[in-house]
């Protein structure tokens, strides 16, 4: 079958489950770490990876730590360099790229003509700036709820910094009146819905992560219409989209290009892991034949 390695700063219960399909499906797996990586830039080659690297049919992307800006470069570098030697990677640099950065996420909603909360962005602090709707001031880099802020009205926000020196401020969806909020998690692969939940919090915080509990939830087929769309726009092997239905309207708040799906996995018979390795061999065999013609 295929080489392939699973890529990440922290192994865990998700390599694992990766690993034994992988296996399972007849597939070589190694485990890598970034600080495995190394590349040897120099007259005689273009560029050279580690030996067992370079031989690999595919990677596995499945978490970044949020360490230094030069360090998230390099590592996304080194994915964008495994592509350019035709090997598949799952999700790549060009989509982590959109998926990680909120700013460019919600910039292509907008072009594509997807709905997410209004939001307002720009940097530094050179006046004073007061908020006239209850909003999240969120990093750009984050997940799991960390960092995000609730932003009354009529807050003076030039009181307030921000990560990074960026002012990411998203319109707040709901009532803070009420006594329980909501969204959606819903997880594709191959551009196809594979399971949904719906995520229950006393706090204005819906994550797992935060606490919230959650339960498998069926969904619309205009939602399934709508997650599938962005899987295509944004080019996912795989992702998780977290959306939020106000008022009929459904708003997407974020994208995940490395989501968890352990909790999510609880609420179906079926392993979700088996899907999703087997859609990334699909993925692995419909990649070979393009670069083979």
């Amino acid at each position: 079958m295929y080489q392939t390695a699973i890529i990440s700063d922290i192994h865990d219960w998700h390599t694992d489950k990766i690993e034994y399909f992988l296996k399972k499906n007849g597939c070589t797996v190694t485990r890598l770490e970034f600080d495995d990586v190394k590349l040897n830039i120099c007259k005689k080659n273009k560029f050279f990876f580690n030996k067992n690297i370079q031989k690999l049919d595919a990677v596995w992307v499945r978490f970044l730590n949020g360490q230094s800006l030069e360090e998230i470069t390099t590592k996304l570098t080194y994915l964008h360099l495994l592509n350019d030697l035709n090997i598949y990677i799952h999700n790549s640099a060009v989509t982590l790229e959109k998926t990680v950065d909120k700013v460019r996420t919600t910039g292509l909603l907008k072009l594509n003509g997807i709905l997410s909360p209004d939001t307002e962005i720009w940097i530094g602090q050179k006046k004073k700036r007061i908020v006239t709707n209850v909003s999240l001031l969120k990093p750009i880099f984050g997940s799991q709820g960390k960092g995000i802020k609730l932003i009354k009205k009529n807050t003076d926000l030039s009181k307030i910094e921000s990560a990074g020196n960026v002012y990411y401020l998203q319109n707040f969806i709901g009532e803070l009146k009420d006594q329980k909020f909501s969204d959606l998690r819903i997880l594709v692969s191959n551009h196809k819905v594979i399971a949904s939940m719906k995520r229950e919090s006393k706090s204005f915080l819906t994550n797992v992560y935060q606490g919230a509990s959650y339960n498998r939830i069926k969904i619309s087929c205009e939602i399934i219409k709508l997650a599938e769309k962005i899987s295509r726009v944004f080019k996912l092997g795989y992702g998780g989209i977290d959306i939020k239905i106000n008022n009929k309207n459904i708003f997407i708040l974020e994208i995940n290009g490395i989501p968890s799906w352990k909790n999510i996995n609880k609420l179906y018979k079926r392993d979700l892991t088996e899907k999703l390795v087997q859609d990334f061999i699909k993925i692995i065999k419909k990649f070979k034949k393009c670069q083979s013609n």
